[in-house]
């Protein structure tokens, strides 16, 4: 059963019993062959979050998964629940007590409420010190330190879940020079190095923006050296009942059709030559007017970067052919495992 949620901003969906448990079954599947690298998040994390979903998991005590029509992943209500679930593992566990005395009650009384305490007992069990993804969190790791510049090298990470739905991996290497630490936007004691709060407020702002974005507005901070950028998108998903773009729904023949996407979008300075090998998003720039084009031109030509947009797919078998024939026709030759 699925059913539209009523009243939500975003378009979700509810699914439960047989479609709940296909569809857990079907994301997980996705993300385990989609073979990630450390430009996204977590993807063992991210299918541990999702396992946790699984009817085979709550036993009925949810009524089932809230899913992101767009983005195909669960809502940001289905991740915080197990978020907070897990938190209240141990004492659940230590106030329901001993198992088999309770699986005892609940042989002789199946309809019973220690029938559904013998079920919170399973769940928190299954709960218990499991890996979760990071909604929203950043990291920032001290590379080098150069005394007679007075420059330190820094890498941040920031992972979160985005507001479109989709899970979204910053990493940003970049240096600063210390006669500007009046704000700095990394504080350094000693060999450690921690993020101020403007800094991760910046670049959480930038999350729904692209890589070129980002790197010239951190370009633009005095005492700032940006290296690199890159920005590792998980999603969409494009599972039963979710919202297929117009573009693709060709691809989508049979109702067990399905297709996962992981992007990637990098600027860098030890990037030879730009390159554009994603059928479904054009630069960034290129969208904007030709002034604002412009202003990137002369950017990309000061600061000597250059771009990279890549994207690759993990697609239910039948559907290889045409997923590989929508690539050529955008002049893109595109990773694609089979699901």
């Amino acid at each position: 059963m699925t059913e539209l949620l009523p009243g939500t901003k975003i378009p979700s969906k509810l699914l439960t019993h047989e479609a709940e448990a296909l569809y857990i079954t079907r994301a997980i599947n996705l993300l385990k062959r989609s073979r990630l690298n450390s430009h996204y998040p977590d993807a063992r994390a991210l299918m541990s979050h999702i396992q946790a979903l699984a009817p085979n998991i709550h036993q009925g005590l949810y009524p089932g998964v809230e899913m992101h029509a767009r983005s195909g992943l669960p809502t940001y209500k289905e991740w915080t629940r197990v978020q907070t679930d897990v938190l209240l593992a141990p004492d659940q566990l230590r106030q329901l007590g001993d198992r088999s005395t309770l699986a005892e009650k609940a042989t002789r009384q199946p309809d019973g409420i220690f029938a559904k305490q013998l079920k919170k007992i399973d769940y928190y069990t299954a709960l218990h010190n499991r890996p979760l993804a990071t909604l929203g969190d950043m990291r920032v790791a001290l590379r080098r330190v150069d005394t007679t510049q007075n420059k330190a090298w820094f890498n941040v990470v920031l992972d979160k879940l985005d507001v479109s739905g989709l899970f979204v991996r910053y990493t940003i290497d970049l240096s600063q020079q210390s006669s500007a630490w009046n704000k700095p936007v990394v504080t350094l004691d000693k060999e450690t190095a921690q993020h101020t709060q403007a800094f991760q407020s910046l670049i959480y702002k930038f999350t729904s923006l692209d890589a070129e974005f980002t790197y010239v507005k951190l370009a633009s901070i005095q005492g700032l050296e940006i290296e690199r950028v890159i920005k590792g998108v998980i999603g969409p998903f494009y599972i039963d009942h979710t919202i297929i773009p117009q573009t693709l729904q060709p691809l989508f023949k049979a109702p067990d059709h399905h297709l996962g996407m992981f992007s990637v979008d990098m600027i860098a300075h030890d990037i030879p030559e730009d390159r554009q090998n994603d059928p479904l998003e054009s630069f960034f720039s290129e969208k904007l007017s030709p002034d604002a084009q412009a202003g990137y031109q002369r950017a990309r030509a000061q600061m000597g970067y250059k771009r990279f947009k890549d994207r690759k797919f993990v697609a239910h078998r039948a559907m290889l052919p045409a997923l590989r024939q929508f690539c050529e026709q955008h002049n893109t030759r595109n990773i694609i495992y089979p699901s």
